[in-house]
Order: structure tokens, then C-alpha cells, then sequence
């Protein structure tokens, strides 16, 4: 990964630019500034948690890796460089035993001493069906992790070990070329056993029953709240090199109030959606970077009994026009998607071919064949008018698309009704975990540059398919994808799995998602990652 000077390129979660500048000019700045650097961010929805164990969604991913840290962080290459590891961790010649040596002296936010016990710990924490860690399956990886999940395994067979305080052993199920980029994640951080025990249920639930070990500590989030800070750790092992003092976040989700908190210079980034993109593209603090998120409505097939019917299914899907979705509602750059995994992910191993465009275009715009689909399955099924309840976030964004899909769908299939309820993204997260939707304006940042990231969701035993979609076809593709080690294999397992689910109509893909925004101009190394949680670490604030 290159330094940004407003460069425009993938990212998984929040996206900013920065000028380039060499470590030492960083040094200097942070030295003669580094107490009163401050950093003022605009996010877009509430902080949902702060409990490693438990986080699944980018806000909470990107606030965790501010305040926590794992035994690797991700450098300003995008490389996986030693963190709380004090060097290079030691791997045997079968690739299946990691050695680790911890940094000394390290320590909580309370005065605790780190150790190699609080890895052991926490991952096990992780596995623990009992923890019901949603996002548990990026542990899958580590010995015994999968059986665990499943409950045929004992917790404590997990293929982790603390040797003594400061040396940690983990042992894989099979060789992982991008192990070390995968614990930079924040599922795979250290949690202190005596103090998650302490606080119980209320254990990163607000900033007081929270414990940090990375750049920054937590304050002023009650759980609830719009706004949390950011305050320099001064017993963070390397300081030196942090050079903001503070750092605000601040929800916004009205762009108008955005932007003039921005023009106030009390934001230093304010994201842009529709006609305020429009208006600020000349503007040289504008970047519009495309993500690689996918967002799709997923669809209860459980509980709403319309919706168990493919033809009514797709006849939904095949109303919402993508790109006048994303032309003339969205307009922030983000592009119309034909499938579930985005372009510019994964790559045909022999070809070099996009998996995006290899894998073609499903449920396009056709609304002749949606009536025509709608009429058939009204006589199949007896059904002659629906309501369907679609559940969105609250922010601005979402409530026009869910406007548009309401339109959309109630113009050209008669008798069909779309309830709207938007809701809080804390919300939305659980009324999706629990399968209490019609449809689900939903969404995902690839973890990998691989599309079983995407594809793994929609496994039927997985805790993000909140809609249900099952066919044992489509689980044995995404598994053979997953256990193969033939690259040409597991594409090909891939290609057929993406296949099958949209044949299905299982879900209704919309769009790749762009973060149009202004950025201040005096914002520098703010490094944004393909994968990943951006690393507030390396920000430096120059406004000579």
C-alpha cells in the first residue's frame, strides 16, 4: 500500500487521503506537535461495541483498532509488521507452528501487565460458542477452531498456547500464507481475563468497562451516545510515534450538517452523498475511493411466506434499476453490481481474469419479466397482494435507497406493498441477526481479497445469514472452496457457488459502495488499507 496524495482506491472500511511525506518529516512533526494535534472525524452511524469478542461491523472494527492492538499491525506498506510481537514470530518448516515473542514491560489502561495468557484467553473467548462471536470464523485457521464452533471439540483444544508471560505458541490446521494479515484484525487482540470476568455483560459495552492497550485509550461513549474521542495512551509501547493527541468522532448523518461542521472547520472530513458529491467533484479536498463492499438486500425465507417463492424473489430484484440506483439517487461514485462479490477482489489464478467480470451479471433491471414472474407465482401460490417489511439504517443514504426500492417495486408489481423501516445501525445489526425482516438492506467488506469472504456468508449454518437461504449445493461449492488447496479448484468452487445463490434469488445485489468526502488538505499519512481498519497511528496534522 503507497502513501495517499488524493489517490482514489479500494478500501473495506473509512477512507481518507494523505500526503507524502518521508518518517522522518512525520517524526518531526509529531515531536513539535504532538500534545495538541487534534484529528475531528464525522462517522456515519452509532459505535456498537467495543468488545473484541463480539465486534462485526467496520465502526466498530475501525474503533477497536485505534485503542486496542494485536500482536501484528498492518504498516504503512499494507504489510503485516510485529506490534505487541517483539520481532518476527518463528514458523516452523511445515507452516504449521508460530512461535511469539512479546514486546516487554507491556501493559493495559488500567496498570496491568500484558500477557502472553491474555491471548491465550481471549481467542479462546472468541471460539467459545458460548460467547456467541458472530465473527468468530476468521479463527477458523487455528487447530481445533472449526471443530470447537461446532461443538465437537473442548475450548481448550484450540491450537493456542501461552509457553510462559511472554512467549505464545499457536499451531495451524493447515499452512496459511496470509496468517499474520489475518491477526491484525481486531478479533484476534488480547482480552484480560480478570477484568472481561469483572465487568461480566457490560464489558465493552462504553468506555468505562473497557480495557486498551493500542495508540489511543476511549472516552466519552456511553454506549448510546452520537460522539466518542480518541486520547493518546502514554503507556502505549510506541508513543513516540503517535502523533495526534485527540481525536474527535462525530455521527453525522445528515450530509447538509456535515458539511457545515466542515465549512465551520469543526470537522476535518465530512462524507458526501448524492447531489452534495455533484456539487463538490471539482473541489480538490474531494476523493471518492470505491470500497470493496458489497451491499445486497437479503431476504427472509423463513418467516415471510411470499418470499420462499423464487419467482417472487426475483421478480423483486429484477425492478430495482442498479444504475439509476446509483446515478441518480446515490451518486457518490459508487458503482451498480451484478453479483454478490465485488470487482477487483480476486483473480482467475490462470488468467488474471476479474472474478467480477468472469462470473457475468445476474437479476438485471427487467421489469417486463418481473411482471411476468410476479403474475405466474400470484397463480402458483394463490397470493394476490404482500407486504414486505425492509429494514434500513437511518442515514440519509440508505432511507433514499430504501425510497427508491419502495418505488420501484410498488410500480411494477401490482399488489406488492414495501413497508419502510429505518432504523439505527446498531439496530439494524440486530433485527438482521435475528431474522426479524422482510427484506434487509444489508451489506459486507470483503476481509481478504478473496471471495469466500462474501461467499461464506450465506453458508446455511452461518450466523450472518439472517435471511435463511439455504441449498446444500451452494454449501458444498463455498466448502470445497474453502478446503481446497488447488488455486484452479477453488476458483472454479467459487464461480459455481456465486452462481447458484443468485440463480436462487437468494439475494438481490445492488451496488459497490464508493465513500465520496472532503478532506482537509492538512490531513497527512492517513493510511488507508484494500483490507482492513485504517491506522489512526500514523496521522500527522501539518497546517504550516
Amino acid at each position: 500500500m503507497k502513501r495517499i496524495q488524493k489517490l482514489v482506491f479500494l478500501s473495506a472500511f473509512l477512507v481518507l487521503s494523505g500526503c507524502q511525506q518521508d518518517n522522518q518529516e512525520a517524526s518531526d512533526t509529531s515531536s513539535s506537535n504532538q500534545e495538541t494535534t487534534e484529528l475531528h472525524l464525522s462517522v456515519p452511524a452509532e459505535l456498537p461495541t467495543m468488545d473484541p469478542a463480539l465486534v462485526q461491523d467496520a465502526i466498530s472494527f475501525t474503533a477497536i483498532n485505534q485503542v486496542m492492538e494485536g500482536l501484528y499491525r498492518l504498516d504503512k506498506e499494507e504489510k503485516p509488521a510485529p506490534a505487541l510481537s517483539d520481532g518476527d514470530a518463528t514458523i516452523s518448516a511445515d507452516g504449521l507452528t508460530y512461535t511469539f515473542k512479546l514486546k516487554p514491560n507491556l501493559k493495559w489502561s488500567n496498570g496491568t501487565a500484558l500477557t502472553a495468557k491474555d491471548f491465550e484467553f481471549g481467542w479462546k473467548r472468541v471460539v467459545n460458542p458460548k460467547t456467541a462471536a458472530n465473527y468468530a470464523f476468521v479463527m477458523k485457521p487455528v487447530k481445533n477452531a472449526a471443530a470447537i464452533m461446532n461443538g465437537t471439540a473442548p475450548v481448550d483444544s484450540l491450537g493456542i498456547k501461552a509457553l510462559d508471560d511472554s512467549t505464545l505458541e499457536v499451531q495451524l490446521e493447515k499452512p496459511t500464507a496470509n496468517f499474520l494479515s489475518g491477526i491484525t484484525r481486531g478479533t484476534f487482540f488480547p482480552q484480560n481475563e480478570d477484568f472481561v470476568t469483572k465487568q461480566g455483560e457490560k464489558f465493552g459495552t462504553d468506555s468505562e468497562h473497557t480495557l486498551y492497550n493500542g495508540p489511543f485509550t476511549l472516552s466519552e461513549w456511553d454506549g448510546t451516545g452520537l460522539s466518542w474521542t480518541y486520547n493518546k495512551n502514554p503507556d502505549y509501547w510506541d508513543q513516540k510515534n503517535v502523533a495526534l493527541a485527540k481525536i474527535t468522532n462525530e455521527v453525522t448523518k445528515e450530509t447538509a450538517t456535515g458539511i457545515n461542521l466542515y465549512q465551520d472547520d469543526k470537522l476535518d472530513l465530512v462524507r458526501l452523498t448524492g447531489e452534495y458529491a455533484k456539487q463538490y467533484l471539482a473541489d480538490p479536498e474531494f476523493i471518492a475511493p470505491l470500497t470493496a463492499r458489497s451491499v445486497y438486500l437479503e431476504i427472509n425465507q423463513t418467516n415471510i411466506p411470499a418470499l420462499k417463492n423464487e419467482k417472487i424473489r426475483e421478480a423483486l430484484a429484477l425492478t430495482i434499476n442498479r444504475n439509476e440506483l446509483v446515478n441518480e439517487i446515490i451518486s457518490n461514485g459508487s458503482e451498480a453490481l451484478d453479483g454478490l462479490v465485488t470487482k477487483n477482489l480476486a483473480k482467475n489464478p490462470k488468467t488474471g481474469e476479474d472474478f467480477r467480470k468472469e462470473s457475468g451479471e445476474y437479476l438485471t433491471y427487467n421489469k417486463k419479466k418481473a411482471k411476468q414472474l410476479w403474475a405466474e407465482a400470484k397463480k402458483e401460490t394463490g397470493i394476490k397482494e404482500v407486504e414486505i417489511e425492509l429494514v434500513t439504517d437511518d442515514d440519509e443514504t440508505s432511507k433514499k435507497v430504501s425510497q427508491f426500492i419502495q418505488s420501484s417495486v410498488e410500480n411494477e408489481l401490482d399488489g406488492v406493498k414495501i413497508k419502510l423501516k429505518n432504523v439505527p445501525f446498531k439496530n439494524r445489526i440486530e433485527l438482521g441477526d435475528s431474522g426479524q425482516f422482510g427484506l434487509l438492506l444489508s451489506g459486507w467488506g470483503a476481509d481478504e481479497n478473496d471471495p469466500d469472504a462474501f461467499l461464506n456468508l450465506f453458508l446455511s449454518d452461518s450466523v450472518f445469514n439472517g435471511g435463511k437461504y439455504a441449498n446444500p449445493k451452494y454449501d458444498e461449492a463455498v466448502k470445497t472452496a474453502v478446503t481446497t488447496a488447488n488455486e484452479e479448484e477453488k476458483y472454479q468452487a467459487d464461480l459455481t457457488a456465486e452462481k447458484i445463490i443468485l440463480e436462487d434469488a437468494g439475494i438481490i445485489p445492488l451496488y459497490q459502495k464508493a465513500d465520496s468526502m472532503l478532506v482537509k488538505n492538512y490531513v497527512k499519512d492517513y493510511i488507508q488499507y484494500q483490507i482492513g481498519s485504517p491506522n489512526y497511528k500514523y496521522i500527522t496534522i501539518d497546517k504550516n
